[in-house]
């Protein structure tokens, strides 16, 4: 059995927790964007924590299923409709063989995740089912969903019916703070340039996708005739160019790079940079 694509939205792929442990390959991990968020919604269907499911970035998807189902939503806030009936997020949605289900308004966030009971049949590569759209592997063909596309199902039926708790729907907010560490190069800038770094809001640009975010803010003075040898990028590495502002490699960024790295994300802060949008302030809390 399988669900059809009926609207796609501008950039839906199918993530799991991606490919840990082969950026010495230079195959980035890829995966969920927000974590606890793709895990909350594979919850709410019965699934294992870390299954497969549709990343869903800004605007809405539509789907048919052939078969009765259970899905639900997560992160980003969307109204959501069942055959042109509104239908509760914050709960499991039971779907019966023919019936339409479409995310018709994003109201918070940027990143929504919907995981469908039993999950998704389809093949792995290096142990994962994730959508790498740069080089053209995972998911289904390697790239985004397009309208007609049909995703096989693992599993059909009915799930029993959870409700997502309530500190995990995602609210409005313009300012984001995350905890990050210094980078390995931090001691190349002089002092009073780390601590405008770690004191001075970033806002997110309009160039930003899953492989990283390019962000504005008053300029990082770069170190004079700096010259480095590529070294290794994990996601949360915040780059600083040579005219002062700053890269954030994200999940399906590149492993290595040239800049010096100012500073690193925690990891289990990553899933915050994946509800900012563009404009909104971004601020690093020294920890660590």
């Amino acid at each position: 059995m399988t669900l059809t694509i009926t609207q796609a939205g501008s950039m839906t792929t199918v993530q799991d927790a991606g490919r840990l442990g082969m950026a010495h390959w230079g195959m980035p991990p890829s995966g969920f964007m927000d974590v606890p968020a793709a895990r909350m919604a594979n919850r709410l269907v019965g699934n294992d924590p870390d299954e497969g499911l549709l990343e869903v970035t800004w605007s809405g998807l539509g789907l048919r299923t052939e078969a009765a189902c259970s899905v639900a939503v997560a992160g980003a806030e969307f109204s959501c409709t069942v055959n042109g009936q509104a239908v509760d997020t914050n709960r499991t949605i039971h779907l019966q063989a023919g019936d339409q289900f479409r995310m018709e308004h994003l109201l918070v966030g940027v990143r929504a995740y919907v995981a469908i009971g039993g999950g998704l049949d389809l093949p792995t590569i290096g142990g994962s089912v994730s959508t790498l759209v740069v080089a053209g592997l995972g998911g289904l063909a390697g790239r985004a969903l397009q309208v007609g596309d049909e995703l096989p199902l693992r599993q059909t039926g009915l799930r029993a019916t959870r409700h997502k708790p309530p500190w995990l729907v995602l609210k409005e907010q313009t300012i984001h703070v995350v905890r990050a560490m210094p980078g390995p190069e931090v001691n190349l800038f002089e002092p009073a340039v780390v601590s405008q770094a770690f004191g001075q809001p970033f806002q997110l640009t309009q160039d930003h996708n899953r492989q990283g975010f390019r962000l504005q803010a008053e300029p990082l003075r770069y170190p004079d005739q700096l010259h480095l040898s590529s070294s290794g990028l994990v996601p949360g590495s915040l780059q600083v160019t040579p005219d002062g502002q700053g890269i954030l490699s994200m999940q399906d960024g590149q492993t290595t790079g040239g800049y010096p790295r100012m500073l690193v994300v925690h990891r289990d802060e990553l899933h915050k940079l994946a509800q900012i949008r563009p404009g909104q302030d971004l601020y690093f809390f020294r920890s660590g």
